[in-house]
Formats: C-alpha cells, structure tokens, sequence
C-alpha cells in the first residue's frame, strides 16, 4: 500500500484508539457523578450530535485545497478540549466536570468529523482502484483493533483516577497529529460555492438509490448498535455491579471481533444484501443471547459473533461505495451518510439508556436482538442495495 495510505491509517487508528477510550471513560465518570445511565447515554451522544452538519463539513473538505492544515487545526482543538475538561476536574466541583464533558465532546465530535472527512477523501486518493478491497479492510480492520485496546486499556485507565485519565487521553491525541504531519501530496480541491458543494452532494445521495439505500440501512443499523452500547455499559455497572474493567473486556472483544470480521471480508465475494442479511440477522441473535446470560463473562462469546458479523458487512458495504463515488464527492458523500444516517442515531444512546432503565437487563436486550433480526428482513426490500456486488 501507498506511504500516504498507510499514514492515514496510523493517524485513524491512534484516533480510534484515543476516542474509544475517551468514550468509555466519560460514560464511567458521568454515571459517578450523577448516576443516571439516561444522562450517560446524553453525554456519549454529544460526540455524535455534530455530525448533522457533516454534510457541511464534507462539502469544504471537497472544495478546500489545504485538506492537511486543516486535518491538523482539528486535531489540535481537540487536544485543547481536553485541557478544558482536565482544568473543570481540578475544581473538584460535579457541575462543573458535568457542563466541561457534555461541551468538550460536543466540540469533539465536531472536529473528528473534519478529520474523518479529510481521510474519507484521501482513501480515494491515495488507492488505485484495485487496492480498494484491501485498502478497506486494512483500514477497518486497523482502527477496530485500536478501537479494541481503546476499550480494553480504558478499564485500566478510569483506574488511574479523573485527572490522570484525562492526562493520558491528551497524550494519546496528541500522537494522533504525527502521522498527519508525514503526509505529502498534491494538493487538490474545487473553486465552486460551498452552496453548490452541498447540493450537488445531496443530488448524489437522495439521487442514487445504493446510496440511498445504504444510508437508510445504516441509519436504522446504528441506531441499534448504539442503543446495545450503552446497555452493555449499564449491563455491567448496574445489572451486575462490576468494575470497569468488565465494561473493557466485552467491548474489547466486540471489537476484535469486528477487526477480525474485516479481515475475512476482504477474502468474501458475492452479493451486498446477501451478505448483509445474513450479517445482520448473525448480530441480532447474538444481541438476543445476551438476555439470557445471568454472568458478565457469558456475555462476551456473542459479543465476539456479533462483531464478527459487524466487521464483514463494513468492509462489504465500505468497498461498494468505494467503487461508484467519485474522488471528489468522496467527503460530501461521507458527510451525507453522516448527515442522514449516524446524526439521526444521536439520540440512540440516550433511547438506550430510557430502555435498559424501564425494561430491564433481560427484555431490553431481546428488544434490541429482534429489531436487529427484523432489520435483515427489511434488506429484502431495498432492491438498489441487494444488487450490489461486492
């Protein structure tokens, strides 16, 4: 693979790294400071309320020339952000660590969404057309390892206490911008109005049905993945009363399962909605076995199937949508999918959080295996989407 691909992958998957953790650790601090599982699915929701300006924001990574500079002023906010948050935990005053966390990853969110924009169209850039297969599942398969130790070292980093948590996640952001720094390359963009920008990437996305289609599937996918998220943390923590480190283990594993997942998609051919059907109803039944399990260490085989499943369909779907979208859409496209898909999933959490609250550890987690179930079925009839080959 190109020197320039093989740097976006490190910078994605140092970033992955640092956000998984930061999304555990924040969940953990606000259920301490509040226990409310309700308000920690609002804080890890902030990350992702950003992202209904993606379109936006895809729109002037396409135009803008100076995709490198403006990666870097993102990354560096973001490490600013957590000086914010480090400096509210000093005062030792809940309201305060509350208010800096919901802001801070608000604004977070915000500037990863720069970042991933710029790597969306770099991908396109940087890969012949023959490399888009591996290239995907390289990249997948990367950031969901690092996405893995995220989750897996968070346990032990909530353990350090809020301050020293807060120090290292600064540090790990702060590698994230070395691997930026290497980059080299043509500079390209576009001269046209940000206002034809964002309409010709919403013509492209409403207007041609795989896209449509896959934004519709991943809109209703997300939502109930992210839902799972949070009651898998309140699983733990409420349902079983454990330490953190059980919240690291099972995501960790789901995780790995989905690295591993992306790896054997490369090595899978054939037709996206077969694939995705089957991968989708894979995840459903896992989710659903998870109800039945009276120990947290029963959960964490099904959470590895299940994630499996997640890293075949990624890689499926990531490299279809590699080979119809032109190099410069490449970031408008990623932020309409954003836009109309993950921004919808934003309150997910929190519905998430509501579920796990009033259903209970058994029924919410059957909810969630059904409706995962109920939505390979609806794969059927999306006719653009079951076409694809991949």
């Amino acid at each position: 693979m190109p020197r320039n691909f093989q740097l976006t992958v490190a910078n994605a998957a140092i970033s992955r790294f640092g956000l998984s953790a930061y999304n555990l650790v924040i969940i953990w601090v606000i259920l301490q400071v509040t226990g409310k599982p309700a308000l920690a699915g609002l804080a890890d929701s902030m990350m992702t309320f950003p992202l209904m300006l993606s379109i936006v924001v895809g729109s002037f990574v396409d135009r803008m020339w100076l995709k490198k500079e403006l990666a870097i002023s993102a990354a560096v906010i973001r490490v600013v952000l957590l000086l914010f948050i480090l400096f509210a935990i000093h005062t030792g005053k809940d309201l305060y660590i509350a208010v800096s966390i919901f802001a801070a990853t608000f604004i977070l969110g915000f500037t990863s969404d720069v970042i991933d924009s710029v790597r969306s169209s770099w991908m396109k850039a940087f890969l012949r057309e023959d490399q888009y297969k591996a290239g995907s599942s390289e990249m997948s398969s990367a950031t969901m390892i690092a996405q893995g130790v995220g989750f897996i070292l968070s346990g032990i980093i909530i353990a350090l206490g809020d301050i020293r948590s807060f120090l290292v996640l600064t540090l790990i952001f702060l590698i994230s911008i070395l691997p930026i720094l290497a980059i080299r390359h043509a500079r390209y963009g576009g001269t046209d109005t940000i206002q034809n920008y964002i309409k010709e990437g919403i013509k492209l996305a409403i207007g041609d049905g795989r896209i449509r289609e896959v934004i519709i599937i991943g809109l209703i996918g997300n939502f109930i993945v992210g839902m799972a998220a949070i009651m898998f943390i309140s699983l733990v923590q409420v349902g079983f009363r454990l330490p953190a480190i059980y919240v690291s283990m099972i995501f960790g594993v789901l995780v790995f399962g989905i690295a591993i997942g992306s790896v054997a998609g490369s090595k899978i051919t054939g037709n996206v909605g077969r694939i995705s059907i089957a991968m989708y109803a894979i995840v459903g039944i896992s989710f659903f076995s998870i109800s039945l399990v009276k120990n947290a260490l029963l959960a964490v085989p099904p959470s590895f199937i299940a994630g499996m499943a997640m890293g075949i369909e990624n890689v499926a779907v990531n490299t279809s949508l590699m080979r119809i979208i032109p190099i410069d859409m490449m970031a408008r496209i990623q932020g309409a999918f954003n836009t109309f898909g993950i921004a919808a999933t934003a309150v997910s959490s929190i519905v998430g959080g509501f579920l796990y609250q009033s259903a209970g550890r058994i029924y919410s987690f059957m909810i969630v295996g059904v409706s995962m179930i109920l939505v390979s079925a609806l794969i059927k009839f999306l006719r653009n989407f079951s076409s694809m080959i991949y």
